[in-house]
């Protein structure tokens, strides 16, 4: 039901998070229990816009919303880790 649901798009952005830990990202969306959901806001630390990131990503049919300087990223329940893998 939704709660596993959930629990699965819970999974999806923590491992999002953990692949993007290490590069030129900064991770805009609270992570703290309580406060984290499953849409990811991202920041290029190299001042490469989110326009462009996102275009990029277009291109390999991947699909992510640009939000001012931050990149939405909302998995979905239809998703899973290999496009998680693709994103990062």
């Amino acid at each position: 039901g939704l709660d596993r649901i959930d629990a699965y798009l819970g999974e999806l952005s923590d491992h999002l998070c953990e692949l993007v830990a290490g590069k030129d990202y900064d991770i805009i969306s609270s992570r703290r229990p309580g406060e984290k959901s499953a849409i990811v806001c991202l920041k290029h630390r190299g001042g490469m816009s989110s326009s462009d990131i996102a275009k990029h990503l277009q291109q390999e049919k991947i699909i992510v919303s640009p939000r001012g300087d931050r990149l939405r990223i909302a998995p979905h329940f239809y998703n899973n880790s290999e496009d998680i893998e693709r994103v990062a």
